[in-house]
């Protein structure tokens, strides 16, 4: 009789538990795709979003005198096609029979740590390549010169990039409260959350943690204190200088979809009696508008 004929328990016991391992480790850590980007399920191939220009101000008018009327304006299309994420492992049978669960269950965290770099590495590339990249209006998600669909542009980035300081601070709050929308109306956003690279946490913290204002002796007041900005040192963020807001999420267009939210599969090989596990997703992120987010490349 040989060993592979009465396999012990390890091997029918300790794969749902490896399996319980690897998403243990996947939620392990904060996920700041879904706490930023509009999150959403998906039933299909991808998702479609079309902007509109909405309408213009209500005009006056006079005792008597019929009322206007004004139709939307259809503006920019965006197509989120998901895509599929998957990576696996396998352990021999006699690996496993032979107890070498430390070993494995070190691989398995490993395979968890994978599927949470995925979704953050994809997820801060909207950000990351947001100066370089061509949205759906034609131009960059930080863009000096977005076009309306109703005529004129507007700025989501400064003319002269800057550096996070009080003055960036300032001038950030300046461009947000200035928004407009495609009609060229303003639409009161206010900055919500503070995205910053690890090289700029301390800076952060002190211009939006300290209630005094940290680039003077003075007893100063420290107005970015009072606005209760969220930081998020996320570093994923692949440069060292630039930073990032957002408004709340019901205010801005940052979207992920997921289409198969992440789940693993075991299985035994009838022929090795390897043991395989594997971890798959579907999903897509990116944006359908500027509005609400602000960045430089500081």
């Amino acid at each position: 009789m040989l060993r592979s004929g009465v396999p012990d328990q390890l091997l029918s016991d300790a794969l749902p538990l490896l399996d319980m391992i690897i998403m243990d480790e996947y939620g392990r850590l904060p996920d700041f795709v879904r706490e930023l980007f509009n999150f959403q399920s998906s039933s299909t191939w991808g998702e479609q979003s079309s902007t509109m220009a909405g309408l213009g101000a209500v005009p006056e008018a006079s005792e008597g005198q019929s009322v206007a009327y004004e139709d939307p304006a259809q503006g920019y299309d965006k197509t989120y096609s998901h895509l599929e994420y998957k990576l696996a492992v396998a352990f021999s049978e006699t690996l496993v029979e032979d107890n070498k669960f430390d070993m494995i269950s070190k691989t398995y965290k490993g395979l968890g740590m994978s599927m949470y770099q995925t979704f953050q590495v994809v997820g801060a590339a909207v950000l990351n390549d947001g100066f370089a990249d061509t949205g759906p209006d034609g131009s960059s998600l930080f863009n000096s010169s977005h076009t309306l669909i109703k005529g004129g542009t507007y700025g989501n980035r400064p003319s002269t990039d800057i550096a996070l300081s009080v003055a960036g601070m300032r001038e950030m709050e300046v461009d947000f409260l200035n928004q407009v929308d495609q009609r060229n109306l303003n639409i009161m956003l206010q900055p919500e959350n503070i995205i910053v690279p690890p090289d700029l946490k301390h800076t952060a913290f002190e211009l939006i943690k300290s209630q005094d204002r940290p680039d003077t002796a003075n007893r100063a007041t420290n107005t970015f204190y009072q606005e209760n900005y969220k930081p998020y040192v996320w570093p994923y963020l692949s440069s060292a200088t630039a930073w990032f807001a957002t408004a709340n999420k019901a205010q801005h267009e940052l979207r992920m979809y997921e289409r198969v939210k992440p789940y693993t599969k075991t299985d035994q090989d009838f022929d090795t009696g390897d043991v395989k596990t594997l971890i798959r997703c579907r999903f897509s992120v990116g944006y359908s508008s500027y509005e609400g987010t602000w960045g430089t490349t500081g």
